[in-house]
């Protein structure tokens, strides 16, 4: 149910034309889950799951689950952090997908939830989070 999420995360940024141009690398190997790869030149962006919720009830997969998902955007500057925050809202938020996983088909509807407005700027780079609620349904 969970692993090929991430993929359709990458799809839909990587389709989306405010977040491809504040990426030196249009989209290409700039996003990641969990981490970002030591090699990698900024900017760069990760997604992971932060939280799951109404998965498995009594020993039963139910055909609905909550997801919390994290969306973190590096860049080596403030403006170019906000651009990309800015596409990720626009590629996600109420986007919905259907996809098949382990010969299941489900359905993922997106919705923008919240969005860290502090800018750290560290030796090395500014960031910016952005948090999603996802419904996956068992179709």
């Amino acid at each position: 149910m969970f692993a090929v999420i991430g993929q359709k995360i990458q799809v839909a940024l990587n389709a989306n034309s405010r977040f491809t141009a504040s990426d030196a690398n249009n989209g290409n190997d700039k996003v990641f889950p969990v981490i970002v790869n030591q090699t990698t030149s900024y900017p760069a962006t990760i997604y992971n799951i932060e939280d799951v919720s109404n998965f498995i009830s009594k020993g039963n997969s139910l055909k609905s689950c909550n997801l919390v998902i994290r969306v973190a955007c590096f860049a080596d500057s403030y403006g170019t952090t906000y651009n990309q925050a800015q596409g990720v809202v626009e590629a996600l938020d109420l986007y919905s997908v259907t996809y098949t996983e382990s010969g299941e088909s489900y359905t993922a509807k997106f919705n923008f939830s919240s969005l860290n407005d502090e800018y750290h700027n560290t030796a090395e780079v500014y960031y910016k989070d952005i948090f999603f609620n996802c419904l996956i349904i068992k179709n």
